[in-house]
């Protein structure tokens, strides 16, 4: 066998291509890059997301930031074929996952989510901590997670400061919601026609752009101090800061820990996979 030829069938499999951030123009742009898996999240992922906020938060330059992912979907979620070999694999995946979301939440500066295709589970997980979320028409956003048999309470504390009261329902439901009936119910805030999405987000990064970006910075920072703010202040409302979302993460956990989530995955991947 020609050494060239064998070389290519013994090498291992390329690893994904992970998240980008290009910095330019005062934006930041984070895109998910994986697009023959929809950009789902594996751990490598979700640590080089949650490495690019870290450095988007510590530059001085940066007045708006872009959450975007390559072809077809935003992001279907977890990775998971590597769940199904090993259910507490699901574990890491979910404290990165909320690692990535709380560091989104933190940002002093708009983030704006671009969304087409699917935005399911944890890609819809990360919506919830961006401030402005523009979704195709055609878009499919939710949370189809209770047939693997997880819960997608780690997103309960954020989804619930976007949505209100019909987080409820689209939690309970795991109903898939288009890109109108998302910006309905107040999951997006912006709902256009898949042609004109990226144009839509551009205008709308223009627009924040030209505003003071040290009363933006100001203005996000009151938005989390009334959301943080335990029940004896400024009036009776929940917790939604760091303490809430780390025991929404642990909920999370403690039942992908069980029996139930490793048989239901399993049974999911192998009927996906057979009908494939």
């Amino acid at each position: 066998m020609h050494r060239t030829l064998r070389a290519i069938m013994t090498s291992p499999q390329a690893a994904p291509p992970l998240p980008s951030l290009e910095i330019t123009q005062r934006v930041a742009r984070i895109v998910m890059r994986d697009a023959a898996r929809r950009n789902a999240l594996d751990a490598r992922a979700l640590g080089v997301l949650a490495e690019h906020l870290d450095e988007v938060a510590a530059h001085a330059g940066v007045d708006a930031v872009v959450l975007a992912g390559d072809g077809p979907a935003f992001c279907a979620g977890f990775d998971l074929a590597g769940c199904a070999e090993e259910p507490r694999r699901v574990e890491e995946l979910l404290a990165g996952l909320s690692l990535c979301v709380r560091r989104l939440r933190a940002l002093d500066v708009p983030v704006v989510a671009r969304v087409q295709g699917a935005a399911l589970a944890g890609g819809c997980a990360l919506l919830t901590g961006c401030d402005f979320v523009v979704a195709a028409r055609d878009a499919q956003l939710g949370y189809p997670t209770h047939r693997i048999g997880i819960s997608p309470a780690i997103s309960i504390p954020t989804l619930v400061s976007r949505m209100g009261p019909a987080a409820r329902a689209l939690l309970m439901s795991n109903e898939l919601l288009d890109g109108a009936t998302a910006h309905a119910r107040g999951l997006a805030t912006h709902c256009v026609e898949p042609a004109q999405l990226e144009g839509e987000t551009e205008a709308l990064v223009e627009r924040l752009l030209a505003k003071g970006p040290l009363a933006m910075r100001a203005t996000k920072r009151w938005i989390r101090t009334i959301e943080e703010r335990s029940p004896g202040d400024l009036g009776p409302a929940p917790p939604r800061g760091a303490s809430a979302m780390e025991a929404a993460r642990d909920a999370s956990v403690a039942l992908a820990s069980g029996e139930e989530f490793a048989t239901m995955l399993r049974a999911f991947w192998a009927s996906r996979s057979q009908a494939r």
